[in-house]
């Protein structure tokens, strides 16, 4: 997936609104696939990407969970988590599985996350909870290298 064009994808956000990948070109996404709300692991990656979220939007970066849950139950839990960014429900997890995202034979989003530069590109691939600054550092580098002005 790394260097590869970002799959085209539009979802429902939390926020109630249409969220189309092609609409946020000109910006960094990052993209938090997590299987589960309410579990320990996808609580604390959330929670720590919540924590630093200042410092992704000081570099252009919009942030969005992505998970199969219906749109109710995702703004539930943000708004049981605090989370000051939205999540995306893919219902079926066909984005997920468009982002290999998602396992081969059972239809649950394994947790990864991905960084899409403003130009569509994936430049950060990395399965499992990488730490938020892991993140931001691969975006800063890939600014440095590309001269992208953000």
């Amino acid at each position: 997936m790394l260097h590869n064009k970002a799959p085209e994808f539009t979802l429902i956000s939390t926020t109630g609104q249409e969220v189309h990948l092609s609409d946020l070109h000109g910006s960094y996404v990052v993209l938090v696939f997590y299987p589960a709300n309410d579990s320990p692991v996808c609580n604390k990656q959330l929670a720590e990407v919540n924590v630093d979220l200042d410092k992704f939007l000081q570099h252009n970066v919009r942030v969005f969970g992505v998970n199969t849950s219906s749109v109710a139950a995702a703004k539930g839990y943000c708004e049981r988590k605090r989370l000051q960014f939205p999540i995306l429900s893919d219902p079926g997890g066909k984005v997920a599985r468009d982002y290999h995202a998602a396992y081969p034979l059972v239809p649950v989003i394994r947790r990864t996350v991905v960084a899409i530069d403003p130009r569509g590109e994936i430049c950060f691939f990395q399965y499992g909870k990488p730490d938020p600054e892991l993140v931001l550092d691969a975006i800063r580098s890939h600014q440095d290298q590309s001269g992208a002005v953000v």
